[in-house]
């Protein structure tokens, strides 16, 4: 594995060619960590607690990294390969990668930018836990979604998913998106039960089911084609449609601008749809 700079980033392309967690020196840390909260009441900087030098060696490494582009040929991201690599603001996933496991992205707490492998399966518990995300676009051929995937992403907001897909329990709560659910509860959220659970996740799949939102079901779709939301423009009563927000208040005009499958902008749209308009008359 090689370090280099890219695009302004310290980037890792990691090839699996060796582990990256170091159990021992996760464990020092995590009893270093709750000794020096019940002593001072808060965390110092961590470079001041009573640490090893081969641990503050192995956090400095993983905290210099700012990008992770994961190379071709790998088809699994190990348990905590990235835990707590705090910096990480991008993460470019080869397509050759099917799995991520529990925790490989936990607390990546910089990380707000993802691209997906096409090929991706399956996301584990917790793998992106304690983030920066905003947006999420799951990949078609995902077929499951563990519990606690997207969980304390505070800015998540869009998180669209494939309709045959399994998940987990409160893969994102705590989120503004779980917040504008109708299954929001500020006083006790451990007593959601199994009933609740399985309704939050029917919503989630069908926030734009209904005929009202079919502008905004086209723009978050797979490689939308231009001509494709075209149609439903029309059908929508034209470009104003654009702005018309689903309960969670979100535009198709935010779900075409954030979707990485979309490679069709909304002017593109507009102008298409006048010429076609006028065409008409």
């Amino acid at each position: 594995m090689r370090v280099a700079t890219v695009d302004g980033l310290v980037t890792l392309f990691y090839d699996g060619s060796k582990p990256l967690h170091n159990r021992e020196l996760s464990i020092e840390w995590d009893e270093e960590e709750e000794e020096t909260f019940y002593e001072y009441n808060k965390s110092p900087h961590w470079e001041d607690w009573n640490l090893s030098i081969e641990c503050k060696r192995y956090f400095r490494e993983r905290l210099s990294w700012e990008q992770v582009i994961i190379v071709d040929g790998v088809t699994e991201i190990p348990e905590f390969t990235f835990m707590r690599c705090w910096n990480i603001e991008r993460v470019i996933l080869a397509d050759s990668v099917i799995e991520i496991k529990r925790l490989a992205f936990y607390e990546c707490r910089c990380l707000f930018n993802i691209k997906w492998s096409i090929n991706l399966a399956c996301i584990g518990s917790s793998a992106f836990e304690l983030y920066d995300l905003s947006d999420v676009f799951i990949p078609p051929r995902c077929r499951e979604i563990k519990f606690d995937a997207f969980a304390l992403n505070k800015n998540l907001e869009i998180l669209n998913v494939p309709p045959d897909i399994d998940l987990g329990d409160f893969i994102f709560r705590e989120t503004k998106l779980f917040q504008r659910s109708p299954f929001y509860r500020t006083d006790d959220f451990a007593s959601l039960n199994n009933e609740v659970v399985l309704n939050l996740d029917t919503w989630l799949k069908n926030i734009n089911n209904s005929d009202q939102f079919a502008l905004h079901r086209v723009c978050s779709s797979f490689e939308p084609t231009l001509q494709m939301i075209v149609d439903v423009l029309k059908e929508r009563g034209g470009p104003k449609a654009f702005q018309v927000e689903n309960s969670i208040g979100i535009t198709p005009s935010r779900y075409l601008e954030e979707n990485p499958y979309a490679h069709v902008k909304e002017k593109e749209v507009i102008e298409k749809y006048v010429l076609q308009m006028m065409g008409e008359f």
